[in-house]
């Protein structure tokens, strides 16, 4: 996937740009730069984006959290990204854009997306505060890169790998389980 950049704005230009804009492509806000970005992706990619949704919102309570999909930004301070599924809290306005306190985000990894989502977004992501967990998912395979905040409030370096349709994540901040076997079910095999 390119990007191109298409101009130089501030961030509530960004947003009166995102929401007038037309549907086909994607946009991103990176350090005051709009980025064009290919919309659509493919068929794994978009049911991957949705089972985990799914998942997410059969085990957390629906009067505390919202689970959402790619038309919800992230705002990190210096960019607004777009991830395949948030976890916040309730509480933002109904018309926002972005949130700035995801608890979990999940981005599925194409190839043309694999440096971005795994050495650029984790610098970004990883700095905010109400983050508890990072999963960067293959779509291709049950594999999934794991960054989790630990009991002393820090990330690890590097992610932990979960491999193989037999393995699952835990959430704990979330009191959330994510079985490889159910987001991956005939994807991979």
């Amino acid at each position: 996937m390119t990007a191109h950049a298409l101009m130089f704005v501030d961030k509530p230009t960004f947003y009166r740009f995102v929401a007038e804009a037309e549907s086909g492509y994607r946009y991103e806000y990176v350090r005051g730069w709009i980025m064009q970005q290919q919309a659509g992706g493919t068929f794994n990619h978009a049911r991957l984006g949705a089972r985990f949704a799914a998942v997410l919102e059969r085990q957390l309570d629906p009067q505390i959290w919202a689970v959402t999909g790619a038309d919800r930004g992230i705002d990190t301070g210096d960019t607004v990204r777009y991830a395949d599924t948030v976890v916040e809290k309730l509480g933002a306005p109904a018309d926002s854009l972005a949130t700035e306190a995801p608890w979990l985000i999940v981005e599925v990894l194409s190839p043309s997306s694999e440096e971005r989502d795994l050495a650029t977004k984790p610098v970004e992501y990883l700095g905010l505060q109400s983050l508890q967990a990072y999963i960067v998912a293959r779509h291709d395979e049950p594999l999934c890169y794991v960054w989790l905040r630990n009991a002393n409030g820090a990330f690890a370096p590097a992610p932990l790998v979960v491999k193989g349709r037999d393995q699952s994540m835990q959430i704990s901040a979330l009191s959330a389980t994510i079985d490889l076997a159910e987001v991956y079910r005939g994807i991979g095999e």
